[in-house]
């Protein structure tokens, strides 16, 4: 059995050490001089590698792009929203990070265990508040509570939001989400413990002139069960080779071409009285507003493309396409 020193011995080797009486190898030097290090932080771990990173700004950036398509029919102008950072912090940071009063909603993230929260910055919660009202969206000079009205207009575009993130998470997760409940103190708000770790997501939005932020905080604690799909899926798309993309380009476009599309020659056009439509029966004649010796349309996939005329091929009536009219 090996001997194990004592304490009082320990402490005399390490004096000596330090006093340059015990020889130190040179080659263990040499390999402390090139090891790889890097600073830690044991007060605020990293729990996500980057190749789960990677696959998260991945997914936040397809948010935003869904947001980018949701909001303008709803707003009626131009509205884009961008991906600012994607953050590890304790819940505690975030917390005090976030301006009172603010608008924050409490997201239940089922199927996975946990709740999520979604923080308006008041800076654009109220232009859009005000352009949903009928306003020309004008923010307000002092931020203050919502009132009841406001707080269901910003849950039904909460709502829309919710649906941008179902979409652009549909391909790895079919969430089910919905508002728990909305705060305007985030202090109010603890949906897990103050030193936990979590995922914050900062957007800007801009809507016409107006630039505000959402804030979005999921807990670690929610996305691990997924985190996992969420790297394999980032290794899958970086290993796909300029030569698999080719050919799966190819595939595509070769399954368009075999797509059956409707090609219709529209001969003409007539436009009659509901009680002319009504009295119609077999063996009326409806003039069209056609003309025989013009050329007809012909329209691909209800779009038209081309002119063509009339005429027969043997005992069938056919057409014979001479002029594309591309409105593209």
């Amino acid at each position: 059995m090996a001997d194990i020193l004592s304490q009082d011995e320990v402490d005399l080797l390490l004096s000596a050490v330090s006093k340059g009486e015990v020889e130190v190898p040179d080659d263990v030097e040499e390999r402390a001089d090139t090891r790889d290090m890097m600073h830690y932080d044991f007060r605020r771990p990293e729990r996500v590698s980057k190749e789960q990173l990677k696959g998260l700004q991945s997914l936040f950036e397809a948010f935003a792009r869904e947001l980018s398509i949701a909001l303008p029919p709803f707003l009626r102008t131009v509205v884009r929203v961008d991906l600012v950072s994607i953050d590890q912090l304790t819940y505690d940071e975030f917390i005090l990070s976030v301006s009172r009063p603010t608008s924050m909603s409490v997201i239940n993230m089922a199927p996975l265990e946990g709740n999520a929260v979604i923080d308006l910055s008041p800076t654009i919660v109220f232009p859009v508040v005000d352009r949903i009202l009928g306003g020309k969206g004008v923010g307000m000079s002092k931020p203050r509570e919502l009132t009841e009205i406001e707080n269901r207009i910003v849950h039904r575009i909460m709502l829309m939001i919710l649906e941008s993130l179902k979409r652009s998470w549909e391909q790895l997760i079919e969430f089910k989400l919905s508002v728990v409940h909305q705060e305007s103190d985030p202090l109010i708000v603890q949906i897990v413990a103050g030193s936990e770790m979590v995922i914050l997501v900062a957007y800007e939005i801009h809507i016409v002139e107006t630039v505000g932020s959402m804030n979005m905080c999921i807990p670690l604690m929610v996305l691990n069960p997924i985190l996992d799909q969420i790297s394999q899926q980032t290794r899958f798309i970086r290993r796909m080779t300029r030569e698999m993309a080719e050919k799966t380009r190819t595939q595509i476009l070769r399954a368009i071409r075999r797509a059956q599309v409707p090609v219709d020659p529209i001969l003409g056009r007539a436009q009659l009285p509901l009680e002319d439509i009504i009295n119609l029966q077999v063996g009326d004649i409806v003039q069209l507003d056609s003309d025989v010796k013009s050329p007809i349309s012909v329209e691909v996939g209800g779009i038209p493309r081309f002119k063509a005329h009339c005429g027969k091929r043997g005992e069938l009536s056919a057409i014979q396409l001479h002029t594309p009219t591309r409105d593209d």
